[in-house]
Parts: structure tokens; C-alpha cells; sequence
């Protein structure tokens, strides 16, 4: 099948960490493995060899799409179980991926605080005391280094 000028093959097969290890990467286009284990979960295997696993289905009436890893930073189990931790979600009714957001915005103000709680003072003893020590500058605006 070609989408948009790119191959894309498509294939049902269960997914196990062996079988991803082994797989042919496609010379041009994507691959893409449903798992017969887990509806909805498939790895996308591009020509450039990146294995990506990921959750598509729909909710409320809309598409959605979700990466959940990049293989082999999480196995084909773990997967699975962010799967059903997503289909749990969606039963409830909560969107999953208003969760993701939720929790990006979290992580966010936590660093932006983190950043936030550096004093003036601290940054000047810590950085710009330590530099004054190395360079003066002297009357004719010309910088030097200080021994």
C-alpha cells in the first residue's frame, strides 16, 4: 500500500521482544505489526530502523494515537501493560492523552520552579564571582588575564 508516496506494509503477528530484535527493516517505507496479543497496539518499524510502539484507537468518536516507547527502552510486556493502563483510562472516560498533557505540564513547572528557586546572590557567588578573579580590565578598556 503507498500513503502519500511512502510504502507502508502492514502485517498481524504477536509481538514478542525476539521476534522485533530479528525483524527485516523495510529498504524504503514503514512496516507496521499489529498485535494479534493486544488490539490496538502495534509497532511501526521505519526504514531507518527506529521500532516505535505505539497505541491506536478510538475515543469519542475521534482518533487517537499514542507513542508509548521507542523499542528497546521498554519490552513488548511492559507495552502491553501501558496498553491496558490506557484502555482502563478510556473505559472511565478520562482522555489519555489529556493525561499525558496533564502530567507534561507537572514536570514542566517543576523545573521551572527548581530554576526559580536560585537567588541573585547565589548565582553571583556561583558564576560571575569566579570569573572577575580570571579577567580585569585596565584604563584603556582592553581586557587581560590575570595570572
Amino acid at each position: 500500500m503507498t500513503i502519500y508516496g511512502v510504502i507502508i506494509e502492514s502485517i498481524s503477528l504477536k509481538l514478542t521482544n525476539r521476534l522485533l530484535r530479528k525483524i527485516k527493516i523495510p529498504n524504503e517505507g514503514t512496516l507496521i505489526i499489529h498485535d494479534e496479543g493486544e488490539p490496538k497496539l502495534k509497532v511501526k518499524v521505519s526504514c531507518t530502523g527506529r521500532k516505535t510502539l505505539s497505541f491506536e484507537t478510538k475515543f469519542r468518536k475521534e482518533g487517537i494515537k499514542i507513542k508509548i516507547v521507542v523499542f528497546p527502552d521498554l519490552s513488548v510486556r511492559e507495552a502491553r501493560k501501558k496498553a491496558i493502563e490506557l484502555k482502563k483510562l478510556m473505559a472511565k472516560g478520562i482522555d489519555p492523552i489529556e493525561v499525558r498533557r496533564q502530567q507534561y505540564i507537572e514536570e514542566n513547572e517543576k523545573r521551572l520552579k527548581a530554576r526559580q528557586d536560585i537567588t541573585f546572590k547565589e548565582l553571583y557567588y556561583k558564576y560571575i564571582s569566579p570569573l572577575s578573579k580570571l579577567v580585569k580590565v585596565d584604563q584603556n578598556y582592553k581586557c587581560k588575564r590575570s595570572n
